[in-house]
């Protein structure tokens, strides 16, 4: 899974690079690579909390 999202990371950092102003290239990096890596990665840990709460 790690090599997927630093895959996904590097994607969006080029498209991010590619735009025509900074401005643009920093809302890409945020809405298209900070925001769905923060989601994934709290989606993990709650499924994680309560595998453990449940003992499973």
């Amino acid at each position: 899974m790690y090599l997927v999202l630093i895959g996904w990371l590097y994607v969006v950092l080029m498209f991010a690079v590619a735009q025509e102003t900074l401005v643009r290239g920093m809302l890409v990096l945020f809405f298209l690579g900070l925001l769905p890596v923060l989601f994934l990665g709290w989606l993990g840990r709650s499924r994680r909390r309560r595998n453990e709460e449940t003992g499973t």
